[in-house]
């Protein structure tokens, strides 16, 4: 039987092949996701295209997993830290109207995922980034 924490790393390997279907089959139907600085959760739908968005603002990052930071699970839950890294090769524009251009600055933050689990699938999920790190990498703000 494949661990929780295994179906995680396989997660992480999807986002990072870019693999959308295999990506959306491990979060489950009625997933409840949360990321820093949301106000209110989001489901599947949504935190697909959220990945892809990502993907598309920052082609070249990928998730670490050989090894993650920290990694452990007791039932069904997961956490586990690892590093995102990528480049800005794309002009970046935040909700907040600040933005960054295509420097070529590369970015190697911290990235926190929490999960529950339910019969092989992610049912609920916190996300936390260092965006203060991503900030300044990008060069925006302080």
């Amino acid at each position: 039987m494949i661990s929780n924490l295994a179906r995680m790393r396989a997660i992480d390997d999807a986002w990072n092949a870019r693999d959308w279907d295999a990506y959306e089959a491990f979060l489950a139907p009625d997933l409840t996701a949360w990321a820093a600085g949301d106000e209110a959760p989001h489901g599947r739908a949504e935190h697909v295209v959220r990945a892809r968005d990502f993907c598309t603002l920052f082609p070249e990052n990928h998730v670490v997993t050989q090894p993650y930071v920290a990694a452990f699970g007791h039932g069904d839950q997961t956490c586990t830290v690892a590093r995102l890294r990528g480049r800005v090769t794309r002009s970046v524009r935040l909700p907040d109207g600040t933005g960054a251009a295509a420097t070529g600055r590369t970015f190697d933050v911290a990235f926190t995922t929490v999960c529950r689990w339910q019969a092989g699938a992610i049912v609920e999920q916190y996300e936390f980034i260092d965006q203060e790190s991503l900030r300044r990498a990008l060069g925006i703000g302080s």
